[in-house]
């Protein structure tokens, strides 16, 4: 958890220490992929995960030694959900982007990954590839008691087809296709999707909270 300062890095104004995000900007006050893929601070953090459902479900579970690699982009990084249910076995989603996709060998061989067994891999649709040059929208999050209203500004995104949102298990994925260029934020935010439109070159979302 961002803890270092009481103001959101990317604007300026003042946030509590308990925040997971900047409800002026939506920026994340937690760790960033860069800091989190500091290699063996990462790896220690996955293997911990598979030790608590080993002990959980009393396994006979392989704890693989992950070292990851660095990358060379401003834009990369591998997302890993873990789905538990009474009784079974746990369900492990990989998604990978950017420069990490060239690592997904040696992630995949380190993680044990075989569908046989459970573990699934997801990687980006062909229609959303990475661009060589990704950018990060300025994002707007209002929170209105039992729901939040999202404002994204995605200049030269033509429609709302190029725009795909995805929720995930504990944030909200935006990637958006540009002419040139792909739009990505993710914001700690979950809930069910209430309504969404894209007009002037700014998606707005709107969510109902858990």
């Amino acid at each position: 958890m961002f803890s270092e300062s009481e103001k959101c890095p990317k604007c300026g104004t003042r946030v509590e220490r308990d925040w997971n995000y900047c409800l002026n900007c939506g920026y994340p006050l937690i760790e960033r992929y860069d800091e989190i893929f500091n290699l063996e601070d990462f790896a220690r953090k996955i293997e911990k995960e598979f030790e608590d459902f080993d002990r959980l479900f009393k396994m006979n579970f392989k704890i693989p030694t992950i070292k990851m690699l660095p990358s060379e982009s401003s834009f990369s990084g591998i997302s890993i959900t873990i789905d538990s249910r009474t009784g079974m076995r746990p369900r492990i989603v990989v998604r990978t982007y950017g420069d990490m996709k060239k690592y997904e060998p040696e992630i995949k061989r380190k993680l044990g990954i075989d569908k046989s067994e459970g573990v699934e891999e997801i990687k980006e649709e062909k229609e959303y590839e990475v661009p060589k040059v990704t950018e990060e929208p300025e994002a707007k999050v209002n929170n209105l008691g039992d729901r939040f209203i999202i404002e994204i500004k995605l200049p030269d995104v033509e429609k709302e087809e190029d725009i795909k949102i995805q929720p995930l298990e504990q944030s909200l994925e935006i990637r958006a296709k540009a002419k040139d260029k792909l739009y990505f934020k993710l914001l700690p935010i979950t809930g069910r999707i209430v309504r969404k439109r894209f007009e002037n070159g700014k998606l707005f979302i709107e969510i109902e909270k858990d």
